[in-house]
């Protein structure tokens, strides 16, 4: 289905650099409607668009969006570029974000996919309603930002550690006794 140039509340969209920053205005939307605080990189050099704020722990989310249906392939199926903003050779790694947001134009329909599903492909194809397709699972999967955010991945010349304790009981204090 060829579209040709389509226009969402007046704005031609189009244009892929003014789709994008629409799309990210659309992902900030919903995303603060269903309650999170949010926060913007300034300028477009950052490896993601949108920052999710858990409370002190953040969330990197790359933005996409798509209107293309290809031909070639059932209806209904959406396919997602996943070109890099360094290059249309250059994939995203999994440490350049932690979650892609796709959102399918035509029908106001996000999939919010973890890194580490989605780095290093050149594009993401969503069939919404195909249970069969592989990300199905991720199709308006918004509580997947709610609960924490994932533990960040090991990034170069960087090293964390992270531990949870639960019903942690400190031990009792012995006294030494003299010889």
């Amino acid at each position: 289905m060829h579209l040709g140039k389509m226009k969402t509340s007046g704005m031609d969209i189009h244009n892929h650099k003014k789709r994008g920053q629409w799309a990210e205005l659309r992902f900030m939307t919903k995303a603060t409607e269903l309650g999170f605080q949010l926060a913007k990189p300034l300028g477009d050099t950052a490896q993601y668009d949108v920052i999710v704020d858990l409370g002190g722990r953040f969330i990197s989310v790359q933005v996409k969006s798509t209107f293309f249906q290809a031909s070639n392939l059932k209806p209904g199926n959406f396919v997602a570029s996943l070109f890099h903003v360094n290059g249309p050779n250059r994939r995203y790694e999994p440490t350049d974000f932690d979650y892609l947001a796709v959102y399918c134009i035509p029908i106001d329909l996000w999939y919010i996919i973890p890194s580490a599903v989605a780095a290093r492909k050149h594009a993401i194809r969503v069939c919404p309603g195909d249970k069969l397709n592989q990300f199905e699972h991720y199709n308006e999967a918004w509580h997947l930002l709610y609960d924490r955010a994932p533990c960040p991945l090991q990034k170069p010349d960087r090293f964390d550690l992270y531990g949870i304790i639960e019903n942690y009981t400190p031990p009792r204090k012995r006294r030494r006794t003299r010889p």
